[in-house]
């Protein structure tokens, strides 16, 4: 007994097969078996006696009445001679004590020998032969321990060969994960092999085991992994851990897929179109959103910015106030902010339109400007577009050109300076236009001949 009654250690027993039975009910009693191998009881449990007390005592009734019924009846008074040999006889029946039923086998009765009983070799045989079926039952239900062998040497030598940083790190995510979830200890699937636990948890042991890891928490984290792995060899404890876990990650996946077809049933709700069931989704419980507060209540005002003022507050500032801008927002409802909100978006979308529109024109007015340029540079005018122009100049100058003398005289005066040049034709010696005249007469196509 330790810790004052409230544990026991059973290590220094060297039976097996009671270690073993032992072993069972204490697991049966629920107690909590530490990393040293001692039970302890936990806290806010009922006292192991209050439980095994009722049991002992029915125990040592059928006892006391089977050893009644062994008695004859009609067995006679003993004389006082052999009182003392009675008192004997029943202090040593008293002093056998209470024996637990079906947990230990009763004596076999003895037989009478005859020439029916077997040889002492057969005896002994057989004897031998019930040792080894008991050691055999005790070796199958040790094998329900937490480890079942050595590790293999590959997983020694992956373990030897790794460094301290590695250690290090395990030992902190051991130390992290949530001790409720055996398999974040483990840092495996829960979905993983038994076969392939086992090797982790080889791995594991040998990376964190005190004696390997210099870490000062590599004792709490080789604890920590140790119950880890117990609870998940036991077939019970695992079969909750997964069912918990699919049950999450099944409403994880009915969440993801509930919030899809509430998303497409908003979209045909926008569109006009409606099916049915898409009401019971919209009408479905939201997710509620976090409150926020308006940029105006976490932004300071300009002329009261952060930090520590670098004047004093009592003396008069040498630099003008900055405006605040817009500080309607403080008051509005809002269904002015609606407003608001539909005005700067018909605003913002005139000005881009006619910026847009500003580019066009631009870019149009811009073409026609080059496609001028081209023309003026490279596409002289033509000899008809020069005969057309010429005859509209001289219609012009005929209609324009008025004689003083037409309707007051008959006849025309003579003038000397007009009468003496009479005859002679007007010749323009403009020597651009006869250049292109020339090259436009003369020319031979687009590569010009010179001869010497």
């Amino acid at each position: 007994m330790i810790d004052s009654g409230e544990g026991i250690d059973i290590s220094g027993i060297s039976d097996k097969p009671l270690v073993n039975r032992l072993k069972k009910l204490f697991r049966s009693l629920r107690l909590k078996e530490s990393a040293s191998g001692a039970y302890l009881l936990p806290p806010k449990n009922v006292p192991t006696l209050n439980i095994v007390g009722p049991l002992l005592s029915a125990s040592s009734k059928l006892a006391d009445e089977k050893n009644g019924k062994l008695v004859s009846p009609n067995r006679e008074e003993l004389p006082s001679s052999n009182f003392d040999v009675q008192n004997k006889d029943k202090d040593d029946t008293i002093s056998e004590g209470p024996k637990i039923v079906g947990v230990e086998e009763e004596p076999p009765k003895r037989r009478i020998m005859g020439p029916a009983m077997p040889s002492r070799e057969l005896l002994a045989a057989a004897a031998e032969m019930t040792e080894a079926l008991r050691f055999r039952d005790a070796e199958l239900e040790a094998d329900d321990d937490l480890l079942i062998g050595p590790p293999p040497p590959a997983v020694v030598a992956e373990a030897a060969s790794a460094n301290e940083a590695e250690r290090f790190e395990e030992v902190t995510r051991i130390l992290a994960a949530d001790t409720n979830s055996p398999y974040d200890v483990l840092g495996v699937n829960w979905k993983m092999s038994t076969d392939n636990m086992k090797k982790r948890y080889w791995k594991l042991s040998l990376l964190v085991h005190p004696d390997k890891c210099p870490h000062p928490s590599a004792q709490e984290a080789f604890v920590k992994l140790n119950n880890a792995f117990k609870d998940l060899q036991d077939p019970d404890k695992r079969g909750a851990i997964d069912e918990k876990i699919k049950k999450k990650e099944e409403m994880e996946q009915f969440e993801i897929e509930l919030k899809a077809m509430r998303e497409a049933a908003e979209w045909r709700r926008l569109q006009g179109i409606s099916l049915e069931g898409d009401e019971e989704l919209l009408a479905g419980p939201k997710e509620p959103q976090a409150p926020k507060r308006d940029e105006w209540m976490t932004t300071l005002p300009p002329e009261r910015k952060a930090g520590v003022p670098m004047h004093s507050t009592k003396s008069f500032s040498m630099n003008g106030k900055e405006g605040r801008g817009d500080t309607s927002v403080w008051t509005d409802s809002p269904l002015d902010r609606a407003q608001k909100a539909q005005q700067s978006y018909l605003e913002a979308y005139n000005k881009t339109k006619a910026i847009a529109e500003g580019e066009d024109v631009k870019s149009k007015n811009l073409d026609a400007s080059i496609v001028d340029k081209y023309n003026t540079s490279k596409r002289s005018v033509s000899l008809v577009q020069k005969h057309r122009e010429s005859k509209k100049e001289k219609k012009k100058q005929k209609q324009q050109e008025k004689e003083e003398w037409e309707g007051n005289h008959p006849w025309k005066p003579w003038d000397r300076e007009k009468d003496l040049t009479a005859g002679r034709q007007k010749v323009s010696l403009d020597p651009e236009n006869m250049s292109q005249g020339l090259s436009s007469r003369f020319a031979s196509g687009a590569v010009q001949r010179n001869f010497l």
